[in-house]
């Protein structure tokens, strides 16, 4: 899913490459808080990623040896992130029965969490058409930058949007904060699961 022209129409189109520049511009700029909202039930990884290989032939042990390493490739963000006292949060929707790919992401996520990522779980309606009009992938910092996903229609991120308009600012973070309050942390999850 695209997502919808509210969200973009005021923003600059970015290829993927461009995606990962404006990041770390936009990071370099934080100074309180970042959101990262997740959607969609399953994504699919560029080919050739060897953790979600070991771990569909059942390789569980091995496929957690190389999320940690992958996670520990971003320890120095973490270090960041607490060094400055930035609220970081990622907030993921989720929908039962878990997906094969989001079983494979608590994986990592697990992970990245004795990191000291902050992660929180909304569950939702296994009706509801995720992502849609309301609610889709993007990230926010501070109140200054947004960045959205596009993951097209089969879930393989191409790139996205930059914004900086402040009417889709405080949408989007009206939008993570509200599911935040109906977020549960991510081990709160893991022990009803």
């Amino acid at each position: 899913m695209i997502p919808p022209q509210w969200a973009t129409e005021t923003g600059e189109r970015l290829t993927i490459d461009e995606f990962g520049r404006q990041f770390l511009a936009a990071w370099s700029r934080i100074e309180w808080r970042f959101l990262k909202l997740e959607c969609w039930q399953t994504y699919k990884e560029p080919d050739g990623n060897k953790s979600q290989e070991l771990y569909r032939q059942g390789e569980i042990d091995l496929a957690m040896e190389i999320l940690a390493k992958e996670a520990e490739s971003d320890r120095p963000l973490y270090d960041d992130v607490r060094s400055r006292g930035i609220e970081y949060s990622r907030i993921r929707l989720v929908q039962e029965p878990l997906t094969s790919y989001l079983r494979y992401e608590l994986l990592a996520y697990r992970i990245r969490a004795e990191l000291g990522e902050v992660i929180e779980i909304v569950r939702c309606d296994s009706t509801l058409r995720l992502p849609n009009e309301d609610l889709f992938d993007f990230l926010i910092f501070d109140r200054h930058t947004a960045l959205i996903h596009d993951y097209g229609d089969a879930g393989s991120q191409s790139g996205g949007w930059l914004t900086r308009d402040p009417g889709v600012l405080a949408s989007l973070e009206s939008k993570a904060v509200g599911l935040r309050r109906r977020a549960v942390p991510l081990p709160q999850f893991l022990a009803a699961e």
